[in-house]
Parts: C-alpha cells; structure tokens; sequence
C-alpha cells in the first residue's frame, strides 16, 4: 500500500502536477481555480474590515501558509 502511495507521488513529481492542499488553494493565478471566499476575506482584510486572524479562521490555513499565498498572490496580480 505505501509503495503504491509513493509510485504515485514519484508519477506526479514527474509530470510536475501538484496535488492541491486539502482546503483548495487560496490564490491561483488562473482564475477558474480560485476560491471566490478566499479572495473575499483577503480583500476585507486588506481593508481592514477585518482582522488578519479572522481571515486566516475564515480560510481555515495556518498563519504562515495564508501570509505566504498573500505574498504570492501580490506578486502575481497588483495589491489590493
């Protein structure tokens, strides 16, 4: 069973696919993948409407996980 796993996970590291995270990414830059809640709450939080805690609870991601996607997201469209 974990051979199969790792096959598996090997065949896609191949072809370069990534599996994404259990709770669905937060920021893509195709937007047909984007999660339209997330992206709500970080403009929120970019308007300080609410806090970052709050938006990090509502995506449901640890801290470092959410400012790391922020930063990914900023680089790829202009900050809010």
């Amino acid at each position: 069973m974990a051979e199969q796993e790792r096959k598996k996970n090997r065949q896609r590291q191949a072809e370069g696919i990534e599996v994404p995270p259990r709770g669905g990414l937060l920021y893509s830059a195709d937007p047909s993948r984007r999660s339209m809640e997330n992206v709500e709450a970080y403009r929120e939080w970019k308007a300080g409407q609410i806090t970052a805690t709050d938006a990090i609870r509502r995506i449901g991601m640890k801290k470092p996980t959410f400012y790391r996607r922020v930063k990914e997201y900023e680089e790829i469209n202009e900050p809010f």
